[in-house]
């Protein structure tokens, strides 16, 4: 419900007294008002959907890189960043493997305050 709220409060661009919202409490309550309490999990089933392959790219590319990092024994600060460079590198794409299904669990919660035909 948080990362619902989290994505229509951001969108809510309105100025003033013609924003939809007035805060993390209204939203909540405006939307289980609404849609019932199953209107603040718009998007769930996709999000876990979506952890699948981020943690699957994000496992297997980290351990096959940690495995053939040359300077995995070396001590000191070049070991430490070699390691960095690999986490960071292995994030950015796990990232890359899942954004088209946050792509569509945001797109599932901007809608989900539309009536069923409208969707």
């Amino acid at each position: 419900p948080l990362d619902y709220a989290r994505t229509r409060l951001a969108s809510d661009v309105g100025q003033g007294d013609k924003k939809d919202f007035n805060g993390l409490a209204d939203c909540l309550k405006k939307t289980v008002q609404k849609n019932g309490i199953g209107g603040l999990y718009g998007g769930f089933t996709i999000s876990v959907i979506g952890i699948i392959p981020y943690r699957g790219v994000y496992f297997g590319l980290y351990d096959s890189l940690a495995s053939k990092n040359p300077y995995k024994k070396a001590g000191g600060v070049l070991q430490i960043a070699s390691k960095f460079a690999i986490a960071q590198a292995v994030a950015i794409t796990a990232g890359y493997a899942s954004y088209p299904f946050d792509t569509v669990r945001r797109r599932l919660q901007m809608q989900s305050e539309k009536p069923v035909e409208e969707r």
